[in-house]
């Protein structure tokens, strides 16, 4: 982890430092207390990183669409699972900076097992206000489409201040609250297929996502969405939303046959990495640990309106579903003391959920705010308890395989994704 080759933001009390490499969230702190395990102390556990092109587990590290194979690199050897999306590895350029804010932007190359370029925008501000507000932008771009004058035209973008109408504004006022975008609908909770949960019979080593955890877009005056940040009247950051306009929520048509490039010969596999699928799949997440000033978890509680829960296997796989009970129902703020949990988390509220660690002796209180239709808990067990991921995620695992709420991005098309931090003592 490179922590030297990033950037540092302050306002309102709040002091955040991110990483260039992928835009990995480091730190967050709030006066004296962290809100946020640093990533420096968990070392392989994905602290603070932005997953994308897909959160969580893709089982076997393969996955079908458009009827052609394709083969991730595998990351985690116990499970043989692509973990986590390609953003980590992918360096990001400052577009703008200012105290309280910055703006990176990147290209996601294609690859052999993703052969889809995609164009990337990070942003992070923080102020009294919002806490720390985080957004993800992402859009396909093809590379028979790509402009070559992208990063120059992008690197010339500078933003001239705070957007205050809605109705008004640029690429450059990304953000994690804009209430006016459509937001992605909750998965259905199905029948319970079996009584056994088996997540909890596996060990956290094994589990779902995190225990084996190991900028700014080109200017066009043609982009959508336009963002902005949006507080409401009780002060409190607006959820943060995701839109993909003109995208079928089924995707794109598929074949009935499937190809494995890797069966092809150089010929035929250069013609078809050449024919570009005409959308690409993609989800994403964010994966901070959060923790009340670094209390101990057991001193903590977790509050998450969250009524059903995934049923996987070590790899990723879903095997089902269930309500909430026992020692994953957090729907009351819970204590976590003797508490292990790495489950995703769906049947959100849809106009947006916030998840709230509170430290009981102190009532200090660390707030996050998404509208995702799927959060990742996990205890932190890999990292001895230090905090506890909660991460929103657009899909469930092993989305690119079962296709649950995996967005298709058609070329030209932004997605955007986002969350917020806060800090809320009690005087």
């Amino acid at each position: 982890m490179d922590t030297t080759n990033s950037v540092s933001i302050t306002g309102g009390g709040y002091t955040a430092q991110i990483s260039l490499l992928g835009g990995q969230l480091l730190n967050l702190s709030h006066l004296e207390d962290e809100l946020i395990v640093p990533a420096a102390q968990t070392e392989g556990a994905f602290a603070g990183a932005v997953l994308a092109p897909w959160p969580n587990r893709t089982k076997g590290a393969s996955y079908t669409y458009a009827g052609v194979e394709h083969l991730l690199p595998v990351n985690e050897e116990a499970t043989g699972a692509a973990l986590h999306g390609l953003l980590i590895d992918t360096p990001l350029r400052v577009v703008s900076q200012k105290e309280s804010e910055v703006q990176l932007a990147g290209w996601l190359e294609s690859s052999e097992g993703y052969p889809f370029g995609l164009e990337i925008a990070l942003t992070y501000r923080v102020s009294a206000d919002l806490g720390l507000a985080a957004t993800l932008m992402a859009r396909y771009q093809p590379e028979e489409l790509a402009d070559p004058s992208l990063e120059e035209d992008t690197d010339a973008a500078e933003p001239e201040g705070e957007a205050t109408d809605p109705n008004d504004r640029g690429v450059d006022e990304l953000d994690a609250g804009d209430a006016d975008l459509e937001t992605s609908d909750a998965a259905e909770p199905e029948a319970d297929p079996a009584d056994t949960d088996q997540n909890e019979a596996a060990q956290p080593e094994a589990e779902d996502s995190d225990n084996g955890d190991q900028g700014a877009a080109e200017e066009d005056a043609t982009l959508e969405p336009e963002l902005t940040a949006s507080v409401g009247e009780d002060g409190e950051t607006a959820p943060a939303e995701a839109t993909v306009a003109g995208v079928d929520a089924h995707g794109s048509e598929t074949d009935e046959s499937e190809t494995r490039l890797a069966d092809l010969d150089p010929e035929e596999a250069a013609s078809a990495h050449a024919a570009a699928p005409r959308t690409a799949p993609f989800g994403a997440g964010f994966h901070p640990y959060l923790t009340a000033g670094g209390a101990p978890l057991k001193e903590c509680r977790l509050r998450l309106p969250a009524r059903t829960m995934l049923k996987t296997k070590a790899d990723g796989s879903v095997t089902g579903r269930k309500s909430v009970s026992a020692d994953f129902d957090l729907t009351n703020g819970p204590l976590l003391a003797g508490r292990r949990i790495d489950h995703a988390f769906t049947d959100l509220p849809e106009e947006g959920w916030t998840a709230e660690l509170v430290h009981g002796p102190s009532g200090f209180v660390v707030r996050m705010i998404a509208d995702t239709p799927w959060v990742q808990v996990y205890t932190g067990e890999r990292i001895d308890r230090a905090g506890v991921a909660v991460e929103p995620m657009t899909c469930p695992p092993n989305a690119l395989n079962s296709g649950e709420d995996l967005i298709h991005l058609e070329p030209g098309t932004w997605f955007r994704v986002g969350y917020s931090i806060e800090a809320i003592r009690m005087d």
